[in-house]
């Protein structure tokens, strides 16, 4: 009997070690490998090179491929156009399902135009309700205004008495222009307004030939290339989107500090609603029906590169900020709530600030040349 039992007992573990070498063995079907071994990945950029999206999707191209299984190839290919919507209608429409095309994208005005607009309006093909979210990253914008703005600009409160001064967007129904418009609205500043600039090389350009007085951007557009012509005193930061201090660009205020600076009141109504709704995200994401193994392995490589101490100090040094990278599908959804459940109210207010920005153009153009 006990003979039996340890013959039955061998051919168990005989068995046992059989079947764990089977699904071990290269090439079974139980081997666990990396998605992306052997693929390119292609980081598609919304806006054009050299700017702030630009800039920050490289940082995370660069430190990546380390912490994605596989070893793939990664190549940063940018597509600007219409602010960000050429990438976003080409990434959903034309680009492999296949998990070898992520987005590296500004896109919050995107989630806008569909949730709270007409897409077909403006152009947009893309359902941003079918786009993936992998991750994102908060984004502080920052803006600044010439300093030789008559009668002469040397801390926010002075674009209170400032004249015959304009601020240069991208469109009028884009995240960046609502949001300085809202904000200049909501504390009384008299301003001309210039939009339909094809990215923030060209806002930069504009602002220091004088064609505009005032140009915003995220944190590394001002700090690599607003902060030199604020350093030589020619230009003034006024405001910008963090709920903390950020010293490096004094003397601009905190958004909320810089409407209770210069109108004496606490923040609020729909212009602040509306200039909270523009709160901008640098975002990973995927097109429709991607494979769940590209997704996790993203979210993965995402969540082990936010430990990573040389990402995590070449972002600070160029971003100027450490990131704050959310990858959690609960916070991912907070991210894009008030864009989707934005009240009947809110959508048909922004639209009528819309259309009032287009008649401030034609008026404001004509004046600025």
């Amino acid at each position: 009997m006990k003979t039996r039992q340890k013959r039955l007992m061998l051919c168990v573990s005989v068995l046992t070690l059989v079947f764990v070498g089977f699904t071990l063995w290269p090439g079974s079907a139980g081997a666990q490998r990396p998605y992306y071994q052997g693929k390119s990945l292609n980081l598609l950029v919304d806006f054009s090179a050299g700017g702030p999206t630009d800039i920050e999707c490289r940082i995370y191209a660069r430190h990546l491929k380390k912490h994605l299984a596989g070893d793939p190839r990664i190549i940063v290919t940018n597509r600007p156009g219409a602010g960000g919507r050429v990438a976003m209608n080409w990434f959903y429409a034309v680009a492999p399902r296949d998990g070898t095309v992520v987005g590296c994208m500004t896109a919050g005005t995107r989630y806008q135009e569909w949730f709270l607009a007409d897409p077909a309006a403006v152009g947009l093909k893309a359902n941003m309700a079918e786009v993936i979210p992998v991750m994102f990253t908060p984004v502080v914008s920052v803006g600044a205004i010439r300093s030789d703005v008559t009668p002469g600009i040397k801390r926010p409160e002075d674009i209170l008495k400032a004249k015959d001064w304009f601020a240069g967007g991208f469109t009028v129904e884009s995240n960046k222009d609502l949001k300085f418009r809202s904000l200049f609205d909501l504390v009384g500043a008299k301003y001309g307004y210039v939009t339909g600039y094809g990215g923030s090389a060209d806002l930069l350009g504009a602002f220091q030939r004088k064609e505009i007085d005032y140009v915003d951007g995220s944190t590394p557009f001002y700090l690599t290339m607003v902060k030199p012509i604020v350093k030589e005193g020619r230009a003034v930061p006024l405001w910008y989107s963090s709920p903390k201090v950020i010293p490096e660009i004094e003397p601009g205020y905190k958004a909320d500090d810089f409407v209770r600076k210069l109108t004496g009141k606490e923040p609020s109504g729909p212009l602040w609603e509306l200039f909270q709704m523009g709160d901008s995200y640098r975002m990973i994401m995927f097109p429709p029906k991607v494979p769940e193994g590209a997704i996790q392995a993203m979210r993965s490589a995402f969540e082990s590169l936010a430990k990573d101490r040389a990402f995590l100090e070449e972002y600070q040094k160029i971003v100027g900020i450490a990131p704050t990278m959310l990858t959690e599908e609960k916070d991912l959804e907070a991210a894009v709530a008030p864009w989707k459940s934005a009240t009947k109210e809110m959508k048909e207010f922004r639209l009528r600030y819309i259309e009032q920005g287009q008649k401030l153009i034609g008026k404001k153009r004509e004046a600025a040349r």
